[in-house]
């Protein structure tokens, strides 16, 4: 619930009091529509309200729009009719295509009027949807709300969610701050480059441990808050026969980054993994997507050492999993990740594996990093440094599934194509 239809001019939207409810169907015109309960937006979530919308018939667009009132006895407004799509049923295959971004700032909004144009079942994007440790500089839970506000709340970003339903899911910059992990006190920073609100404590060489910023639980909620949301942010959705989707948690479960790597050390614990790994060999899908906030294969940059990719990292962690993908005979999976600020397509083919992963890049050419050099063992055909994203799609007539990489305009680049 706001106070204004659209941002102030610092970027903000501010809340308010009120109530609203759904009314919902599957015709344009809202005829035979249903109607959710009454809410009430509270100031503790940023005045946020959520529906759970179940019975939905599969395969199909669903039309909506906003009730809302001051409080019972007060007139009614109502929004715009939004949109999104229904999966096809699990044992159906149908054609599916979605886009996948990562790493956005306001500098790629007209990312999404490319993306629009080719009107997607879905988006998931991959983590850093925004930057709080940027341009956001939200060190707070308030500002963190902000910091969406003043991403979401831009014209091509609420044109192209009017009408395509998004699966969230958030990595370093969306959860604290850079390479950031649960135990982790503040950020590690120059004093003269500490910024406002900074709140400095010990000293390291020539740095001070700034512990002015959100801390794990804080960002857990934040983002559960802001998003459509289960009790869990890992989860697995089946878009018919033709596609499963598993969308991994990096950063709520993961052992401390300075940690010694070996078998102990972890970025998805031991549940998820047990669960990843249950779900993914009880699929009957045509293709595995393995989506994950950061690169599995890689490569990556050597100074890194957050994530699976790195050999300072979790490298152990990734090794087994890839091997244990290829010990099972799941020559049928496919990862994609986010984090990295340049596209690449890598193929694992070390240890007799033959395992794909595609990193769709950050929304803005602005936002881009030098590519680094390949991993011995890993095939890279295709590393550009550009900004835009990856779209997805399967055709049930031969049961492909193409990922196909797009500049920010929305020009077609490097395409895979595979087959069962």
């Amino acid at each position: 619930m706001t106070a204004t239809v659209d941002q102030l001019a610092d970027g903000t939207i501010p809340g308010r009091e009120g109530e609203a409810r759904l009314r919902y169907a599957a015709e344009a015109d809202l005829a035979d529509a249903k109607l959710t309960a009454w809410k009430k937006a509270l100031p503790g979530n940023n005045w946020s309200l959520k529906f759970q919308l179940n019975g939905l018939a599969p395969a199909t667009r669903q039309f909506y729009r906003v009730e809302m009132r001051e409080n019972a006895g007060a007139p009614v407004t109502r929004s715009d009719v939004h949109s999104f799509m229904t999966a096809p049923p699990s044992s159906e295959r149908a054609p599916v295509h979605f886009q996948v971004t990562t790493c956005q700032d306001v500098r790629g909004a007209s990312t999404y009027s490319a993306m629009a144009e080719q009107q997607p079942d879905f988006c998931i994007s991959a983590g850093d949807t925004v930057y709080y440790d940027g341009s956001a500089l939200a060190r707070t839970v308030p500002t963190a709300w902000q910091a969406y506000e003043k991403m979401f709340g831009l014209p091509e970003m609420k044109a192209y969610h009017r009408d395509v339903g998004t699966y969230f899911m958030k990595d370093d910059h969306d959860y604290r701050f850079n390479d950031a992990d649960p135990y982790m006190k503040g950020r590690w920073v120059s004093p003269m480059k500490a910024g406002a609100g900074a709140v400095l404590t010990q000293t390291r060489g020539n740095k001070r441990l700034d512990v002015a910023w959100l801390s794990h639980e804080q960002g857990i909620e934040v983002f559960k808050q802001v998003f459509p949301l289960g009790d869990r942010t890992d989860r697995t959705v089946k878009w018919g026969k033709g596609i499963q989707v598993w969308m991994l948690e990096g950063r709520d479960f993961r052992s401390p980054n300075s940690q010694t790597d070996g078998p102990d050390k972890s970025i998805w614990g031991a549940e998820q993994t047990a669960w990843l790994k249950q779900t993914l060999l009880a699929s009957d899908a045509d293709h595995r997507v393995v989506i994950s906030p950061t690169p599995i294969i890689g490569p990556d940059r050597a100074m890194k050492g957050d994530n699976h990719a790195n050999l300072n990292g979790f490298w152990y962690e990734a090794q087994a999993f890839l091997d244990w993908v290829k010990d099972n005979g799941l020559d049928n999976i496919i990862i994609i990740c986010g984090d990295r600020h340049w596209q690449y397509f890598s193929v694992d083919e070390r240890n007799g594996r033959n395992i794909p992963e595609f990193c769709c890049g950050p929304t803005s050419d602005d936002h881009t990093q030098q590519v680094p050099p390949p991993y011995k063992g890993v095939r890279r055909p295709y590393g550009a440094r550009r900004g835009g994203f990856l779209g997805v799609r399967f055709d049930p007539a031969d049961r492909s599934l193409a990922c196909q990489f797009y500049s920010m305009t929305g020009e077609p680049l490097f395409k895979k194509v595979f087959t069962p």
